[in-house]
């Protein structure tokens, strides 16, 4: 799939969230066009996908700018925008996994009011749980860590828990085909193979093994699938 000929806009919800549930948005950063630049002369081979280089804008969500936000293991970032001002109609949401006690209702707001406006959603651990939170993901099949599987059905009875490292869904998109896609993952390494399969999925395989998965050695064609064994 060649280069869109817009900017990919992607927003990270990763205040109060571990570490390793975002290293993976890394694999979206490979495919960028400012990656591509940095590297052709350190990968010769990546100049035969030059085309294929996606302009991209991340979005580091947090409740406020101007103070560094917190994460896992004792890590601070600053913020680019808060989740008010944050636009609505991004191209993709990523949720991290935070402790259960981080909802900001400004987070709670902003997924609310994004969820139908923006077409594509990843979660990774207990991120779904943070998105069940608001009630988007009643009566929908989705996934979480494995080991918290138990309380997210407790917590959340009207969300179909299923026990399976990535689970791909439908969501409402008020957008082109009316259709958006949910992607909602398991523990941090199973996060990390699905957001592979994603780029795999939607864009020219050799350009994603050659600037993401090769360089960062994630193998998500492994024994490591979709399902758990």
């Amino acid at each position: 799939m060649p280069a869109q000929s817009k900017v990919l806009r992607i927003g990270v919800m990763l205040e109060d969230v571990q570490l390793s549930d975002i290293v993976a948005v890394d694999i979206f950063g490979n495919l960028s066009r400012e990656y591509m630049d940095l590297v052709k002369t350190l990968l010769p081979s990546s100049a035969q996908y030059d085309s294929h280089a996606l302009d991209m804008e991340f979005l580091y969500l947090a409740t406020t700018c101007g103070t560094p936000a917190k994460m896992t293991p004792g890590i601070t970032y600053n913020p680019t925008v808060t989740y008010d001002a944050c636009p609505r109609d991004l191209d993709m949401v990523i949720v991290g996994g935070p402790v259960l006690t981080h909802r900001p209702p400004q987070a709670d707001r902003f997924m609310r009011e994004a969820w139908s406006r923006t077409p594509v959603w990843l979660t990774t651990c207990i991120g779904s749980m943070w998105l069940a939170s608001t009630g988007l993901l009643e009566g929908r099949k989705v996934t979480t860590n494995k080991e918290v599987l138990g309380l997210a059905r407790e917590m959340y009875p009207g969300v179909e828990w299923v026990t399976q490292r990535w689970v791909v869904e439908e969501k409402p998109f008020d957008g082109p085909g009316g259709k958006g896609e949910l992607w909602t993952a398991g523990g941090a390494g199973a996060g990390i193979d699905m957001f592979a399969n994603y780029c795999l999925e939607k864009y020219d395989p050799g350009f994603v093994k050659t600037l993401a998965l090769e360089p960062l050695e994630f193998n998500p064609e492994g024994t490591n699938g979709q399902f758990y064994d």
